[in-house]
């Protein structure tokens, strides 16, 4: 009798932390209430720019950077909460693409070009905010300093595995595609700040 040859056998699905939006092995994600809790307590939300407000891409010209691109329902939810929550950027890279667009949506504190991003947030002390009065989406390794040290750490579905697994929160959007918008929902939600203007 002529024997079948073995199937291979199937491939292991890949960890839920290489997933968009997994959680990572030794993740401190809240859910639930706990979540709510912290995000009921936010005055500053501080992002990061490429790869968080933006998809990570740099279109250059002649003379530089010359382009960046932002997303309208990212926008929009920042819009709902601005009159509630401060805005504030620390970004590592110079702000000259971005600066239109953030002032458009009232960003009142904007630290460009500041990679150590502790020092950055140090530049924001005069506002004598507690660091659980505060979120942050960074999307990098160079992000994980300040993550790990506001009351709200939170990452695009798309950033560095390191960063997803230090967060409380991980968008199921990427930067720069709805990412902040979620987080502005959670914050928005914790605080009853209406998203629906027909309710």
């Amino acid at each position: 009798m002529k024997r079948r040859p073995a199937r291979a056998p199937p491939s292991p699905r890949p960890p839920p932390s290489a997933r968009r939006g997994g959680k990572a092995e030794g993740a401190p994600r809240l859910r639930g209430r706990e979540l709510l809790a912290r995000a009921a307590r936010i005055r500053l939300l501080l992002l990061d720019v490429d790869g968080v407000l933006t998809d990570g891409r740099l279109w250059y010209g002649p003379e530089g950077e010359a382009l960046k691109a932002f997303d309208v329902h990212d926008g929009h939810g920042l819009v709902l909460i601005r009159d509630r929550i401060q805005l504030g950027v620390v970004s590592g890279r110079p702000g000259k693409a971005s600066e239109a667009r953030l002032r458009e949506l009232r960003f009142s504190h904007l630290v460009f070009g500041q990679r150590d991003k502790l020092a950055g947030y140090a530049q924001l002390a005069h506002l004598g905010l507690p660091d659980d009065a505060v979120a942050y989406m960074g999307d990098d390794v160079n992000d994980l300093p300040l993550l790990r040290r506001v009351g709200l750490s939170a990452a695009p579905a798309d950033a560095r595995p390191e960063v997803r697994a230090a967060v409380h929160f991980v968008a199921g959007a990427p930067g720069g595609r709805g990412a902040v918008r979620e987080l502005c929902d959670l914050i928005a939600r914790a605080q009853g700040i209406a998203v629906d203007p027909g309710r």
